[in-house]
């Protein structure tokens, strides 16, 4: 075969991945925004000035207003939204996306931008503390959820409690990634590549990455978006999920 027809062929299936590629990247705004009618619960979280989390429906929080009660002095206060497209109630769907079992887990902590965090933090569009803060906690709950089934994996085949523990470990480890929202990122989440019913995805997004809105969004079975007007917001968020799922750091 001529070199010539080798190069062709070359091009055209480069041509063809990354076309493949586009339309994946092209998707991923729909992927995040779903272009249907989704059930939304409003809550209002309350972060008191020693850090902890106070955690209210939006009409707890007016009747607990209207009867003349407020958060001590120097309260920051969130209004978010949780919005989900699988079951139809945010509250199950979010239970049921953090308690499956997934092959990997992938945390998208935000835009390239978010490197400038280490290098230069000044020049990061938000709070580079409160963005860390956020994608701590949050990869901590998804993490510890995350392992519970390779270590009841381990208990099945006969190993010893720590065994177990070190084993799911390093399964979690094995199969937990950290991404950017880069170009392939998108492209992967919008081919459903990430955030499906193998693979956990769930994006932060604050911003530096122009998110306009503080909101929880399950748009599929293994994909979760936070998205927050302040670095702040994500982690009123991060409190916001815990309490959801009633997840406990034992």
């Amino acid at each position: 075969m001529k070199k010539s027809v080798l190069a062709l062929i070359v091009i055209v299936i480069i041509l063809g991945a990354f076309g493949y590629l586009l339309y994946g990247y092209e998707n991923f705004d729909e992927a995040i925004n779903p272009n249907k009618k989704g059930l939304i619960r409003q809550y209002v979280v309350i972060q008191y000035p020693n850090a902890s989390f106070l955690v209210l429906s939006s009409i707890e929080y007016v009747n607990l207003t209207l009867r003349g009660w407020k958060p001590p002095s120097g309260s920051r206060a969130f209004l978010i939204n949780v919005k989900s497209y699988i079951t139809g109630v945010p509250e199950i769907d979010l239970n049921l996306t953090f308690h499956a079992r997934y092959e990997k887990m992938t945390i998208v902590v935000g835009s390239p931008e978010v490197r400038k965090c280490s290098s230069n933090p000044s020049e990061f569009y938000g709070s580079c503390e409160e963005r860390t803060l956020a994608v701590a906690e949050v990869t901590v709950v998804a993490s510890s959820l995350f392992k519970r089934y390779y270590y009841w994996e381990a208990l099945k085949r006969g190993l010893s409690n720590e065994s177990a523990k070190e084993y799911a470990y390093k399964e979690t480890m094995k199969r937990k990634s950290i991404r950017y929202l880069s170009f392939l990122t998108k492209a992967e989440i919008g081919l459903g590549k990430l955030g499906n019913k193998d693979n956990l995805c769930i994006i932060i997004m604050g911003p530096a990455e122009g998110a306009t809105k503080n909101e929880i969004v399950i748009p599929r079975p293994g994909l979760i978006i936070l998205k927050g007007k302040t670095d702040a917001a994500l982690r009123a968020e991060a409190a916001l999920i815990e309490n959801i799922i009633e997840f406990n750091l034992s």
